[in-house]
């Protein structure tokens, strides 16, 4: 049995700019961060939606099977090919966290925060993560977070309140209504 609340789908392609990801945030979000990149707009562009629903206690458990591939690249090329030091914006967007962080600042979330390499199986992952401080009256939601990207993008975000051991996204959504947006 599921016990997901709330959840959101948001599909685009390699044709999306981060100006035409930010222009779709502001209409979830009055005022969005700055010098955020493509990883960070994706996952509030997901989880933005949900704010309504999500209280403070919720912790929140993302992942992704690669950082900010730009933000990582100009990083690398910057400090490994031209021997330059890091520009702040690719230093703190290059751990894997900062997209949590910022999520966690939007949605005003006070639980854990937890990033993830994304791999099979890691909706389960995810979930099993979100059981544990579930079950341990840790938080009182969680919210399981998915950025895919490889040219298209997918950000999924799921709103849970107790634990679940669904395979995937649609068997975690499963008789609610999922909220789809394509860019």
């Amino acid at each position: 049995m599921s016990h997901a609340i709330a959840a959101c789908s948001v599909r685009g392609d390699v044709e999306n700019t981060d100006k035409d990801l930010k222009t779709a945030l502001i209409s979830w979000l009055p005022t969005t961060p700055r010098r955020i990149d493509r990883l960070i707009l994706q996952a509030l562009l997901c989880t933005a939606p949900l704010k309504a629903k999500i209280r403070r206690d919720c912790g929140l458990y993302l992942a992704s099977r690669h950082p900010a591939r730009a933000t990582m690249g100009s990083l690398l090329d910057s400090v490994c090919v031209h021997l330059l030091q890091p520009k702040p914006f690719e230093f703190v967007n290059s751990v894997s966290n900062a997209a949590g962080f910022h999520v966690a600042a939007q949605l005003g979330l006070e639980g854990p925060n937890l990033f993830i390499g994304a791999g099979p199986n890691v909706w389960k992952h995810l979930q099993a993560l979100a059981s544990l401080d579930l079950a341990d009256g840790l938080i009182g939601q969680a919210l399981l977070v998915l950025i895919d990207e490889d040219g298209e993008f997918e950000a999924q975000g799921v709103l849970i309140e107790g634990p679940s051991r669904a395979a995937d996204f649609a068997e975690l959504t499963a008789g609610i209504d999922v909220l789809q947006l394509q860019l």
